[in-house]
């Protein structure tokens, strides 16, 4: 009996330290601490935090380099824990990474290059993050989970398909009283509205929710991340550029609106406990401000910004793009974080002609614009607008529809229908690319797969220019 009352002495003890209250808590007093990354001359990434207590900043490690893909959650015992994810140039393996708090490195291999990383959600519910990589298969939305993939015998590993092309992947808790993330998808409902269809990876229950807003699945399409409340399923936030500002929108799982604010620029998000108010904050940051956000007394904090890009626990990216949190990432830039709009990232096809302005027959806009010509027999979908977008996800350009047929598959003009309030040349497309991202290539967004980077400023397939 009494090895019984030490061994469950010992238990309790365990549980208790296994994981931090909140995630980015490196000072131990129970609130989030700001986390950044910033790219160092090398191009490594030095991880840095400010305490929540002194205010004061230090520098926690240099882990991983440009291009990897931010992967901070409460991996093992202990709190939260640095990490990225990157890739084998020779294998095309993923490799995650963590660094515990002695400064000790663990690195697994999990997913192929090419895949969706989504981290910091916990599937299984027993306090620890688990790592899973998304990708389309035929049409389908395939989920890999590996459950404490950092625990020294991995506990187990999963694969189903949820969702189909065009789905905007996600997670967050459902269930009241319950410490399990479902998975998410977001996709287009009826009458202007989105659904959300989430289910538990380990039970298999799935829910759907149906009356959520349009901009959730249309559009630029801000990816949805969870804000935990003091009891109840999470909230769903997301983060809106339009022009110069940025809307944080926080909605219930029933559509009904629940908080929103606008912010001055676009920049990155993350969610955490920061203010010790009633649940979980959020923290924007762009170039003007840096704010921190409460849903649930409705309050803005103004604070001054770190030197770097923002790194919460909610981080979905695509590897290989420029280093970003979503809000997203938690939560994400507010472009949507590497190239988040994109559903699937595809290379330039050998069917696809990109012009940095028209043909010399044209004696309309589209003499003047970028285009997109499609060869007959080219890889569809063929929609109505086409949105060029920055390496972080940034609208830069919009092309519309001008016919199918007629010789070709597709043919896509700025300037025209959707696109006719950017009626920008190439080099006006790589301009408005690189003083958002810093960076001339863009991606073409088809609704459900992106084409490749390009670089804005140079023809591709076209002897016209």
């Amino acid at each position: 009996m009494r090895n019984v009352f030490k061994w469950l002495a010992t238990s309790l003890v365990w549980s208790q330290c296994a994981t931090a209250a909140v995630p980015n808590d490196f000072d131990g007093d129970g609130t989030s601490d700001r986390t950044w990354v910033e790219v160092a001359s090398d191009k490594t990434l030095t991880w840095k935090t400010e305490s929540s207590v002194s205010k004061m900043t230090s520098t926690i490690a240099t882990l991983g380099s440009e291009g990897d893909v931010p992967v901070m959650a409460q991996w093992i015992a202990g709190g939260s824990q640095i990490g990225v994810a990157s890739v084998n140039g020779t294998t095309g393996d993923i490799v995650w990474t963590i660094r515990d708090s002695m400064g000790n490195l663990t690195s697994k291999t999990f997913g192929k290059k090419g895949d969706l990383i989504v981290s910091g959600a916990d599937l299984n519910g027993n306090g620890l993050a688990d790592a899973a990589v998304v990708r389309l298969v035929r049409g389908k939305v395939e989920w890999d989970v590996a459950f404490d993939l950092f625990a020294s015998t991995l506990l187990d590993q999963k694969t189903l398909s949820f969702g189909k092309t065009g789905d905007r992947v996600f997670y967050a808790r459902v269930v009241d009283g319950t410490a399990t993330d479902w998975i998410g998808l977001m996709r287009k409902g009826s009458r202007r509205r989105s659904s959300a269809r989430m289910r538990d990876f380990v039970t298999g229950e799935v829910r759907t929710f149906s009356r959520l807003p349009q901009f959730a699945s249309q559009g630029s399409r801000p990816r949805a991340f969870p804000i935990r409340q003091a009891s109840g399923p999470d909230l769903l936030g997301f983060s809106v550029p339009s022009g110069t500002t940025t809307t944080i929108k926080v909605f219930a799982f029933d559509g009904t609106p629940y908080a929103s604010t606008s912010i001055a620029g676009t920049g990155t998000t993350v969610v955490g406990e920061f203010l010790q108010d009633t649940g979980y904050e959020v923290l924007f940051q762009s170039k003007e401000d840096s704010v921190f956000f409460s849903p649930h007394s409705i309050g803005v904090t103004q604070t001054v910004g770190v030197g770097g890009t923002l790194v919460g626990e909610f981080n979905i990216n695509v590897l290989g793009e420029t280093v970003n949190s979503t809000p997203t990432n938690g939560g994400g830039t507010s472009g949507g974080g590497s190239v988040s709009s994109c559903s699937e990232i595809v290379p330039w096809p050998s069917g696809h002609i990109y012009k940095t302005i028209g043909s010399e027959h044209f004696s309309d806009i589209r003499r003047n614009t970028v285009g997109i010509v499609l060869k007959q027999g080219a890889r569809g979908p063929y929609p109505s607008c086409v949105d060029a977008v920055d390496k972080d996800g940034r609208v830069v350009a919009k092309l519309g529809l001008y016919e199918k047929g007629n010789g070709w598959a597709a043919r896509y003009y700025a300037g025209i229908r959707c696109g006719t309030s950017t009626p920008f040349n190439g080099n006006a497309v790589a301009a408005r690319a690189r003083e958002g991202s810093g960076s001339s290539q863009i991606y073409m967004n088809f609704g459900s797969v992106c084409y490749g980077p390009i670089d804005a400023s140079q023809c591709i397939g076209s002897k016209q220019c």
